[in-house]
């Protein structure tokens, strides 16, 4: 009776193996099946890329498009095909890939199969060393904004993707379309790809500042130096290239305005925030420009002191010579009756006080023997003791 039983059992058992349908070789269901077929052999190869069919399906759109490229499950197709791209060709093959890409995404106008290419680029191009994505990407995103075309999801995916793995190049082309305007409804974000590429296109925004007029160097400010997401160093950089600039612009005395003197200062105080200790050369030159800004007007008494606290916190030797020079360009004044103001000759002694340069000493002496206020010299007399011998 056992032996019976168990003869059952294995006869079922055999039964079952040899009733159940043999599973398909999915290289063969790519090859026989319809659209919908091939999909799912794309998606069953996918697991361990064993039969290449992401590729071969690759290969199929692309002799196939002409045909049937606005045919939605085609379309279908096309996006498995991408997506499921092994990395290993590309690694491989990376020019050959990025060729089939683009006949892709230049000849099949679904707006998903676009998509699709430039989401598999930028995970290409975060696993791999090679520049050919971004390139791609950057070519394609700087005739659109050239052309000005309309934006859609294509162009915007474009530029999220740039964000994160752009290089100066598509700092540029962003760079571009936000001065130009190109799409304003997305300028905010445009904005923030350019914060997300800034410390890897230093050189470029340098570049840019070099030849840029007033209006250009205020929008520069604006996006960078007053952006919360740049680094002090990026921002003092940026602040100090923009300062140099802008005294070049006034050379002509004609573009000097009480606007471009508070553009200035907003710079200089940039430096002086984070103790930018490298722009004293450029301090030191700005002081002469500032003096000639307060003495026509264009900066107040309270806004020229900040200046002599900025020159201070920057300072060098050469910063004690200037401010010395001139403490005692405000003693002659007082010497022959014309009392400067009170506020800046205070800042001047304060900062010469406070640099403790035994350098100093004759021009702090001479004040206090000067019809200044008592407080003035009382000021001058602590900064005569405060000095290094």
């Amino acid at each position: 009776m056992k032996k019976i039983i168990i003869t059952i059992t294995l006869s079922f058992l055999c039964f079952a193996i040899f009733a159940a349908p043999l599973k398909e070789n999915p290289e063969v269901k790519f090859v026989k099946g319809n659209i919908q077929d091939k999909i799912s052999s794309i998606k069953e190869d996918s697991i361990d890329y064993t039969y290449g069919i992401a590729v071969k399906a690759v290969d199929f759109v692309i002799t196939n498009m002409e045909l049937l490229k606005d045919d939605r499950d085609f379309a279908g197709l096309a996006i498995a095909a991408v997506y499921s791209y092994p990395e290993k060709e590309y690694l491989e093959n990376s020019k050959e890939t990025i060729d089939k890409f683009g006949s892709i995404f230049y000849s099949i106008k679904d707006e998903n199969v676009k998509l699709s290419v430039l989401d598999k680029l930028s995970i290409f191009s975060e696993k791999s060393q090679s520049d050919e994505s971004v390139a791609f990407i950057n070519t394609y995103l700087k005739g659109a904004s050239e052309d000005t075309l309309a934006l859609t999801s294509v162009e915007k995916k474009a530029i999220q993707i740039l964000a994160k793995i752009g290089d100066h190049k598509s700092f540029d082309i962003l760079y571009f379309s936000y001065k130009n305007n190109v799409w304003p409804e997305y300028k905010s974000e445009i904005k923030n790809s350019l914060v997300a590429l800034a410390e890897k296109s230093t050189g470029t925004i340098f570049s840019i500042i070099k030849k840029a007029d007033f209006e250009e160097m205020k929008l520069i400010y604006t996006v960078f130096v007053e952006n919360s997401s740049i680094s002090s160093t990026l921002k003092s950089e940026i602040a100090e290239n923009l300062l140099s600039n802008s005294m070049i612009l006034i050379r002509d005395s004609s573009k000097i305005t009480k606007e471009l003197s508070l553009f200035q200062l907003n710079n200089c105080h940039v430096l002086y925030q984070n103790s930018w200790t490298r722009s004293s050369p450029l301090m030191i030159s700005y002081f002469d420009v500032a003096k000639s800004e307060y003495k026509a007007g264009l900066l107040t008494s309270e806004e020229f002191e900040k200046v002599i606290l900025y020159l201070e916190k920057t300072a060098s030797k050469e910063s004690v010579k200037v401010l010395s020079s001139y403490l005692e360009e405000l003693n002659k004044e007082t010497e022959n009756g014309s009392l400067p103001a009170v506020n800046i000759v205070s800042a001047v002694i304060q900062a010469l006080g406070n640099l403790g340069d035994k350098s100093a000493f004759d021009c702090l002496l001479f004040t206090t023997y000067l019809n200044y206020p008592e407080d003035i010299v009382a000021q001058a007399r602590r900064a005569l003791s405060s000095l290094k011998w």
